[in-house]
């Protein structure tokens, strides 16, 4: 019997296993680490949909710290041409918009967001994010990882 096949395909799974999981939920950073941490070309990884009917949005964590009582995420987010998504932040958040372009309403005012715009969403708000084409912004918030 060869060791060495059967060590090989062992660890290619096991390494396909944790570079999905990575992408699919976030890594979240042990908390005390010192250790930088990178993420190669992140604003072209996979963004999974927001699963809401008729909104063609989406979102992934990319980073999240382990501090329970200061917590901070951070993630993509993506929209596409169509209809508005509506979301109600029940934590602070920020966007920076690193391609093409997002709308923003809060009911007070609407505001398109460009390339090297940041965003400030507080806590409590209902944004509408919408596009006449597509966006992509690098967002990060004062929550868990979801």
């Amino acid at each position: 019997m060869k060791i060495a096949p059967f060590i090989y395909a062992a660890v290619t799974t096991a390494s396909i296993a944790l570079t999905t999981s990575v992408f699919a939920h976030g890594v979240e950073v042990p908390q005390g680490s010192k250790k930088i941490q990178i993420f190669k070309d992140a604003a072209s990884m996979p963004i999974a949909s927001m699963n809401e009917p008729g909104v063609n949005a989406y979102f992934e964590d990319i980073v999240g710290s382990s501090d329970p009582r200061a917590p901070i995420s951070c993630g993509m987010f993506k929209i596409e041409k169509g209809n508005p998504l509506v979301y109600t932040f029940d934590y602070d958040d920020t966007k920076i918009i690193i391609d093409g372009h997002i709308y923003f309403d809060d009911g007070t005012q609407k505001v398109k967001g460009e390339v090297g715009d940041v965003l400030f969403f507080p806590k409590g708000s209902t944004v509408s994010f919408s596009s006449d084409d597509y966006g992509v912004a690098h967002a990060c918030g004062q929550r868990k990882l979801f």
